[in-house]
């Protein structure tokens, strides 16, 4: 095998080998979009649990996790991008308003909870519009990932002293979407679900383009 074939043997075994390995972590996401689907429906449980039922808490989460499917496997169901603007655009909005009005009030509720998910929902908008690049964007959204995981890595930790698996469940999923999201700035083409599911067709310059989108319009 000359150096030319041996070149193009490993581009093609990394494409092929990449696209299980975003298809499982969209299936990953998937389960914890049903875990949270449960969490919003089942009231009387979680609050059995918990003393406590946030609705707009399993709400959003919900639509977090649905929106790492929608940009690690685009193809799965086909939400268009605007969609998911408009979603992560309210959710920021809504958890910003709280953490000032009424969130204060909640007796289970701290006010910088709702500023970390005001930054979880912002940083998912990001992924889906990508305004604007550059290091001190990259550095910002992956420092703040690397802190959220951080924090939900000491959360699992206590979870082993006392398990259930409500705390288990959440932690975990808070902590997969923190090192997922913090490596998408750090090597963005690796998680592009649309950059993969294009196999092998032409390329076109996807420098500019959000991490987050639906595959190129075939021709």
């Amino acid at each position: 095998m000359n150096h030319m074939d041996h070149m193009e043997h490993i581009q093609h075994t990394a494409a092929v080998s990449s696209i299980p390995f975003l298809e499982i972590l969209a299936g990953f996401f998937l389960l914890g979009a049903l875990f949270y689907c449960f969490r919003l429906y089942a009231r009387k449980y979680i609050t059995s649990v918990n003393g406590y039922h946030d609705r707009e808490n399993e709400l959003w989460h919900c639509a977090c996790m649905m929106g790492m499917v929608s940009c690690l496997a685009p193809t799965w169901y086909g939400i268009p991008n605007m969609f998911w603007l408009i979603t992560f655009a309210i959710g920021t909005a809504w958890y910003l308003v709280r953490a000032f009005t009424y969130g204060r009030k909640l007796p289970f509720n701290k006010q910088w909870y709702d500023f970390a998910h005001a930054a979880m929902l912002f940083g998912m908008w990001w992924m889906f519009a990508s305004p604007v690049s550059g290091l001190f964007v990259t550095v910002v959204f992956a420092g703040y990932w690397t802190w959220f995981g951080s924090y939900y890595a000491v959360r699992l930790y206590n979870d082993f002293k006392k398990p259930h698996w409500l705390s288990f469940g959440q932690d975990t999923a808070h902590f997969v979407m923190a090192i997922v999201m913090a490596l998408m700035m750090v090597f963005p083409m690796t998680f592009m679900g649309h950059h993969h599911n294009m196999g092998s067709q032409a390329m076109p310059d996807m420098s500019d383009m959000p991490i987050c989108t639906s595959p190129p319009a075939q021709k």
